[in-house]
């Protein structure tokens, strides 16, 4: 480590490290960067997010893996569920089960304790002390090493949710928030198209948002 005159704070990605637990909603999360964590083809990601759209247009809150679960488990095994299945158009049963199970496999690693409420806010990676000093925030890893490309995926929902948060103001001179994404290989490591479009566009905007973005690996 090296010493900082910068207070630094350390969050931890769900509830199973040292540092200040973060979590997110699963609605928040979104299903293109829930597919990477699960290791979707594209095919389930495109179910996955009929399934979300499914979820939207019933009203139904998925906050955490067991309410995805839930509406995955009523679509595919009971009559009314199996029937709403067929006007989704492209969804085989066979394929939400492919889901379901990537889901289970998650939760049974762990990844139970990260999604849920209360979810993280954008503001506080903006913290100032009492000197007007920026706050360093380091994101452990923890339990995750597990399971990195969770890790690295969050990262990239923590930059999206940031974009939507912050107002315009425009090429300025200094940023007032710098992200360095560290083993940043295991974000790009066999991505969807989508997933990809949806870095790239976040990366190229969000400098008009003053933030910096800096991808690190060997």
């Amino acid at each position: 480590w090296v010493a900082t005159p910068f207070p630094v704070e350390f969050l931890s990605l769900g509830t199973g490290g040292m540092g200040v637990p973060v979590r997110a909603t699963i609605s928040a999360f979104g299903p293109i960067l829930l597919s990477k964590v699960l290791g979707l083809n594209q095919n389930q990601e495109s179910t996955l997010g009929l399934i979300f759209h499914y979820a939207d247009q019933q009203g139904l809150p998925l906050l955490d893996l067991k309410d995805l679960r839930s509406v995955i488990t009523f679509l595919t095994t009971t009559d009314d569920g199996k029937a709403q299945l067929k006007t989704l158009g492209a969804v085989s049963s066979q394929t939400a089960g492919v889901i379901l199970r990537a889901l289970v496999n998650l939760e049974a690693e762990g990844g139970d304790t990260f999604f849920g409420e209360p979810e993280m806010e954008p503001a506080d990676l903006l913290q100032v002390n009492e000197q007007g000093k920026g706050v360093i925030t380091l994101f452990e890893v923890g339990e995750q090493a597990a399971r990195p490309v969770m890790f690295s995926t969050f990262l990239m929902w923590v930059l999206a949710d940031l974009f939507t948060y912050l107002p315009e103001v425009g090429d300025i001179d200094k940023p007032k928030l710098v992200f360095f994404f560290d083993e940043a290989h295991l974000l790009f490591k066999d991505a969807s198209k989508a997933f990809l479009g949806q870095v790239e566009q976040t990366v190229k905007l969000i400098r008009s948002k003053g933030v910096g973005v800096f991808f690190c690996t060997q």
